[in-house]
């Protein structure tokens, strides 16, 4: 349960955040706004742990599978914000919530999980409520829907990570390195930007450093205390409960981002959107009560497998 309420706060404050992207981007460019936002949540994160924890806080036990999760989650960054300015944003979240059945294939190939008949039942109403609350036509599609569904795939390659391979690091830690990782990627998206000199300085993706106004910063500051929260609470998640059931309740971000979008754009949810969203609630319910055996014996597995701490005490999702 609490795996679920993380993901539920996570979703929520995400879809926040992307609406605020959305509603601002003209103002940004797609590396700096990365950069800047991940920066601010990283001195957020440090100024946090350190005083409690000290370096130990930001200590990783499993670096590598870490620094691995968080470049899944910055590809997933860059994919789903390029699409943004080329599609609405229903249908771009239409595309990424594919995340679901991503992550049961890759549970399934992966980790030998299997997810059985109510499992893929409970996807399949999810993804078929994505459908109707998006309502994609056939004139959108276009091979920019490869950004969106690309990122839908890194984002449950990342999950499958946490979850198999992260048990033992703490949440915050990973999300340290995960904002560290997206200054990284998103300075080096920079610093070629600038040997390239794209000729479409205005677009939101190849812009390198726009003009910052003071309202720009302080939406910068939101942004980067959001992102603290939300790297953190899906870290917790994923340490918490299983992929696929993560990644049934992530899909409440569509109903978040239909409030969002009542009050940032005006889009009022029409039948249809509404019936929607009840069948990923139900698809969501359906995942909650299946049979959590199946699910415990390939954690218990994860588990037992992973490696043991200097104390000598197996890893847990309880670790902290």
């Amino acid at each position: 349960m609490s795996g679920i309420v993380a993901v539920l706060v996570a979703v929520s404050l995400l879809s926040f955040s992307d609406a605020l992207v959305k509603l601002s981007g003209d103002s940004f460019g797609l590396a700096q706004l990365i950069l800047l936002r991940s920066a601010v949540a990283a001195i957020l994160l440090a100024i946090w742990l350190l005083p409690l924890f000290g370096l130990s806080g930001l200590r990783l036990v499993r670096p590598g599978w870490v620094w691995a999760r968080s470049l899944c989650l910055s590809a997933m960054w860059l994919s789903y914000y390029s699409a943004l300015p080329y599609m609405s944003f229903a249908l771009a979240a239409a595309c990424y919530y594919t995340a679901p059945a991503w992550m049961a294939l890759l549970s399934r190939v992966l980790l030998g999980m299997k997810i059985g008949g109510r499992g893929w039942s409970a996807i399949a109403l999810s993804l078929a409520g994505v459908l109707l609350v998006v309502s994609p036509s056939p004139d959108s599609v276009t091979p920019v829907l490869l950004l969106p569904l690309t990122a839908a795939a890194f984002y449950a390659l990342a999950g499958i990570i946490t979850w198999s391979k992260c048990q033992a690091d703490s949440p915050s830690a990973m999300a340290f390195t995960l904002n560290i990782c997206l200054c990284v990627v998103s300075g080096l998206g920079l610093l070629v930007l600038s040997f390239h000199q794209p000729t479409d300085t205005e677009s939101f993706v190849l812009s390198t450093w726009p003009r910052l106004t003071r309202g720009d910063w302080s939406l910068v500051i939101l942004l980067g205390a959001l992102l603290a929260v939300i790297a953190t609470a899906v870290a917790m998640a994923y340490r918490l409960a299983p992929t696929p059931v993560v990644g049934v309740f992530d899909t409440a971000y569509l109903g978040a981002a239909a409030i969002w979008g009542v009050l940032f754009f005006g889009e009022v949810p029409s039948v249809t959107e509404g019936l929607g969203m009840v069948l990923i609630a139900g698809g969501a319910a359906l995942m909650s009560v299946r049979q959590r055996s199946k699910f415990s014996m390939s954690f218990r597995y994860t588990r037992e497998a992973a490696p043991r701490l200097p104390a000598g005490r197996p890893t847990s999702h309880f670790t902290r």
